[in-house]
């Protein structure tokens, strides 16, 4: 007799086991969905910068609009202010999670209107 000895019985199966398909499939949709917003998607940050020659630092908005960078100072005080800190990581946040520009512009108009 030549007949092979198994421990197990063999089992066919039709489905594909492999993850790469599913992952792959993930990161071209992720690829094309930031393709499809990055041209009419605005950047914005919040940066830190020192007006003139004085030592101390303040927080800004830093946005572009067509070709220009556009800032707009964030009041609350110096970066070692609190109020400044809470306000510009509020303000990272918003960007952070995908707010629109205008939605973060009118943030900072409204702190910057003394209501909060």
């Amino acid at each position: 007799m030549s007949h092979q000895v198994s421990l197990f019985d063999a089992v066919i199966d039709t489905r594909s086991l492999s993850l790469t398909e599913s992952v792959s499939e993930h990161k071209q949709a992720a690829i094309q969905r930031f393709l499809n917003r990055a041209e009419t998607e605005h950047i914005a940050c919040v940066t830190k910068y020192k007006p003139g020659k004085r030592k101390s630092e303040y927080y800004r908005l830093s946005y572009r609009q067509g070709r220009k960078t556009k800032h707009i100072h964030i009041r609350g005080g110096s970066t070692i202010a609190e109020l400044a800190t809470y306000r510009a990581n509020k303000l990272q946040a918003m960007i952070d999670r995908g707010a629109e520009l205008a939605e973060v512009i009118a943030a900072v108009q409204t702190f910057n209107s003394g209501n909060i």
